[in-house]
């Protein structure tokens, strides 16, 4: 069942991307390879009596077993001779209305009542009005539910969906910039237009009914997906390991794939709408690479697909959408999130690493990431000792100092932002440590191993925490409670709140403290020292702290 806040959350995405009555929207069902077919079994004068009895009674249907005899009909009309493995299936859709609502769904011959497999979504409201307006809540919760199918197939590239109301039927299309439609058509005016565009929605291709064609699934039941286009191919998991519940956006779907289905993931593939023209993470990830940095994502290729502007190529729309470009990144290793470690061991080595991998990247790619959080660092299986056991993740944000604009936006991650980014300074390698090290904090506070995100791991913790204080958009506020508690008596405050687990390694974060945070002229230093000597003596001394606590637990 719909939720009214994720039916407010739809409206509101909705409200400036959704569009009706958009001319040219018989495209999608005139001058197609099977539009003479659908024409041609309309008028034969062997069919025009089934034809006439399927137009008639398609407005009363009242329950799902006359539903389901229509369909049998309509699909044995249709379908019986060219496309015997195109499915529908119809199943009634619990409202409080007194009249008859069932959902449709049309796939390929495997249609389950799954989401996944379905192919076109539409509704069926007997006897109802049109909709007047796409705030109605009838609308919302249809949009809602062809949302889900959209959900359930994340990397496709849009969803094709048709609303039957009493004797009106509005045909939608559903994309990562929005929805629209052909508007309200009367159906007494054209009494074959629902066979037609039926027909049409069962005939189209799957590139023409929006699925992403560079994944092939396999056999039923298998479950993997593969790249076809790519050579080795790769095999994609089922299971996302990140995918959206929204319809516009980014739309980021990330799976995990492998060179052979009975080889297990090493790599990670991410399909991505983006509205700039090439996005910094390609960028940063192409130079890190011809750079050599050690310890971050490596890109093994790119490529973009397609745009909305080109999926929407003959519509007239009203007023301007947002154009979007899909690409597909592939790159490795595949890691689990940093709040999954095992063991403390092994979150020391990480740490190890990744202030490695900090300074390779500084140093080696001129390079700064800007949004260290434990969203963004994973954990990586480690082959041999040149390879990094933590990875850095996500440089959407980052910076190339080559590049670098004279004024720079306030950018980071809530809860993680660094005291001096947070007073308006530009960003530097040492923010980029010292947000590193409130990972570490948030960790041995909250030994969350579920959350990634500072919110999410204040509602474990009560209270008194004085991280609370940490995550507000006031950032003059957490600038000064950041001050407060980095100075020598508030850290205190922030060693005993350490969970029973990191109480061993309050020493190492006595240490950390006393490298990050220097005393000077009576305060905390929170500035950057920039000179050769003073970069290398901070990157070096929290490797040395890491690996002295490493030794102590071996011990």
């Amino acid at each position: 069942m719909s939720t009214e806040p994720a039916l407010q959350s739809l409206q509101n995405t909705l409200k400036e991307n959704c569009y009706r009555d958009v001319g040219g929207f018989f495209r999608y069902f005139e001058d197609q390879s099977w539009s003479a077919t659908v024409q041609n079994i309309l008028h034969r004068p062997e069919t025009a009596d089934l034809v006439e009895e399927l137009s008639a009674s398609l407005w009363d249907l009242r329950r799902l077993d006359a539903m389901d005899e229509w369909f049998a009909t309509f699909q044995s009309l249709f379908f019986a001779a060219d496309h015997p493995t195109v499915r529908l299936r119809s199943e009634p859709i619990i409202t409080s209305s007194s009249s008859y609502q069932a959902s449709i769904r049309i796939g390929s011959h495997h249609l389950s009542a799954a989401t996944g497999s379905t192919r076109i979504y539409g509704e069926y409201h007997h006897g109802a009005a049109p909709i007047s307006s796409t705030d109605d809540d009838d609308f919302l919760r249809f949009a809602e539910r062809a949302l889900r199918v959209f959900n359930a197939q994340p990397a496709r590239y849009f969803l094709h969906a048709f609303l039957i109301r009493g004797k009106t039927l509005e045909l939608w299309v559903f994309d990562r910039s929005g929805a629209y439609s052909s508007g309200v058509l009367d159906i007494a005016r054209d009494p074959n237009l629902p066979l037609r565009v039926l027909a049409g929605y069962g005939m189209m291709s799957d590139q023409e009914s929006g699925m992403n064609m560079l994944i092939k699934s396999l056999c039923p039941g298998e479950g993997y997906s593969i790249l076809p286009d790519r050579i080795p191919k790769l095999f994609l998991q089922p299971k996302t390991i990140v995918a959206p519940d929204y319809l516009v956006g980014r739309g980021t779907v990330c799976f995990a794939a492998s060179a052979s289905a009975a080889t297990e993931p090493t790599i990670v593939v991410k399909f991505s709408w983006r509205v700039d023209t090439t996005p910094v993470e390609l960028r940063v990830l192409e130079r890190a690479r011809d750079r050599k940095v050690w310890g971050v994502l490596r890109l093994l290729e790119c490529k973009d697909l397609v745009n909305v502007a080109d999926l929407r190529h003959g519509l007239d729309f009203p007023r301007l959408y947002v154009n979007r470009t899909l690409s597909c990144v592939i790159t490795e290793p595949l890691g689990r999130p940093i709040r999954q470690f095992v063991s403390l061991y092994e979150l020391l080595e990480v740490f190890r690493d990744l202030v490695k991998a900090l300074k390779s990247l500084y140093m080696d790619g001129s390079i700064l990431h800007r949004d260290i959080a434990i969203k963004n660092l994973v954990i990586a299986t480690k082959y041999n000792e040149d390879t990094s056991e933590g990875i850095l993740i996500d440089f959407d944000l980052a910076l190339d100092l080559d590049e670098a604009p004279a004024v720079q936006q306030m950018v980071g991650s809530d809860g993680f932002m660094a005291i001096g980014i947070l007073s308006g300074q530009p960003h530097t390698y040492r923010h980029d440590l010292e947000s590193l090290f409130y990972v570490f904090l948030w960790l041995a506070i909250g030994n969350d191993c579920e959350h990634d995100h500072a919110h999410e791991i204040l509602q474990t913790l009560p209270k008194t925490s004085r991280l609370w204080k940490w995550c507000s958009m006031d950032f003059n506020d957490v600038r000064q409670a950041k001050v407060a508690d980095m100075s020598p008596d508030g850290f205190e405050h922030i060693l005993n709140e350490f969970s029973a687990r990191f109480a061993p390694l309050r020493g190492l974060a006595t240490e950390l403290h006393r490298l990050i945070f220097p005393i000077r002229d009576g305060g905390i230093f929170t500035k950057t020292e920039t000179d050769q000597a003073a970069v290398e003596r901070l990157y070096q001394g929290m490797v040395d702290a890491f690996n002295h606590s490493i030794l102590a637990l071996k011990d």
